[in-house]
């Protein structure tokens, strides 16, 4: 072998060594970035994961929350229509009293919102009649600070009475009176109706 040939054959080998060397590096390299990435890519759908996880609890919770709700919401409203019922068949049997009794809640209702002065009661067409006879006299000692005179022409109300003092009509029909007491009577009723056992 020639010197040239030995030069350039170590030149060779040198090469080849080198070659060597940055391919093993490379390789090295290449798989600690390909183990890196697989690192990262099982970091990232672990915390995906993790995530849709938390997303599906989330969504879950406000499923739950709102079907509670609306079941709150039909009880509610099953409950407030059970009140509506019993209060209605109260005002119902209040009109269909026997007289005496109605006449009697009346000269009660008479006296409580009876005012000074003359008045006129104006009852609806079945009620005047079934008027008792004596009815005046005792409308007269039940509200003894006015003067109430009963009205020949019947009013356009189902039970009850309005009492008129000039311009100032003060309603005494049961639905005014239980519309006006509604939510007190809806709380005694509910207390009634949805007692614990």
């Amino acid at each position: 072998m020639t010197g040239l040939e030995a030069i350039l054959d170590q030149i060779q080998q040198e090469a080849a060594s080198q070659a060597e060397e940055l391919l093993s590096a490379a390789r090295t390299e290449a798989e600690s970035t390909l183990a890196a990435a697989r690192e990262e890519a099982q970091r990232q759908s672990g915390e995906i994961l993790s995530q849709a996880q938390r997303q599906a609890g989330a969504i879950r919770e406000r499923a739950e929350s709102a079907a509670r709700l609306e079941k709150r919401n039909q009880l509610l409203a099953c409950k407030q229509q059970l009140i509506r019922e019993a209060v209605s068949k109260v005002c119902d049997s209040l009109e269909n009293a026997p007289a005496e009794e109605y006449f009697s809640i009346l000269l009660g209702l008479a006296a409580r919102y009876g005012q000074p002065g003359k008045g006129v009661m104006t009852l609806n067409a079945r009620d005047l009649q079934r008027l008792p006879g004596e009815f005046s006299e005792a409308l007269a000692k039940a509200a003894p600070q006015g003067d109430i005179e009963i009205s020949p022409a019947p009013g356009a109300m189902e039970g009850g009475f309005v009492l008129t003092y000039g311009p100032v009509q003060v309603d005494c029909t049961f639905a005014s009176l239980f519309q006006e007491a509604y939510e007190q009577l809806r709380d005694a009723a509910g207390a009634i109706l949805f007692a614990p056992m």
